[in-house]
């Protein structure tokens, strides 16, 4: 059978590791809920897409295609969007893990929500929490996926001026 283009839904991924072989960014091996794993790529678009001629993978991935995460914010490879009762599983696993975190206080009226998840290449990576006092915490869990570099352009990216 001929490899064919398949859509990889974010819910259907349960780990994310780097790819072994130098496709460059946005390409990953996952593993997935049902205990099958393969590669996948970032799309523009959203989500992910895996090229394969496994009859079985493509079997399931076809059966289990679905509408994407809810995202109130995307720039490039950034994106950001509310958490969900579905993402109780992920923030548990990132107690587990040392984030890099950075804190500093927004002005008043910004229209942020309280708490959201960050992701990169479509990857849940953080989470910024922003308390009473408008202080914004950003606390990034997956960190062999995203570089310093990245973090500071998210930062840029939320466009929040920060008070004296």
């Amino acid at each position: 059978m001929k490899s064919i283009e398949v859509i990889v839904p974010r819910k259907l991924i349960k780990k994310f590791y780097k790819h072994p072989e130098p496709y460059g960014d946005g390409a990953y091996v996952v593993d997935l809920i049902n205990g099958m794993y393969t590669d996948i790529f970032y799309r523009e678009e959203g989500g992910f897409i895996t090229i394969t001629s496994e009859k079985d993978l493509i079997t399931y991935l076809k059966k289990n295609q679905s509408i994407s995460k809810d995202y109130f914010y995307r720039d490039g490879v950034y994106s950001f969007r509310q958490i969900k009762d579905n993402d109780h599983d992920l923030l548990n696993s990132w107690k587990t893990n040392s984030p890099i975190t950075i804190q500093f206080d927004v002005a008043n009226g910004h229209d942020l929500p309280e708490e959201f998840i960050v992701c990169f290449y479509w990857i849940e990576v953080g989470k910024i929490v922003i308390d009473d006092s408008n202080r914004l915490t950003l606390n990034i869990y997956e960190k062999d996926f995203i570089s310093i570099l990245d973090i500071s352009v998210i930062l840029d990216d939320l466009m929040i001026e920060k008070t004296d």
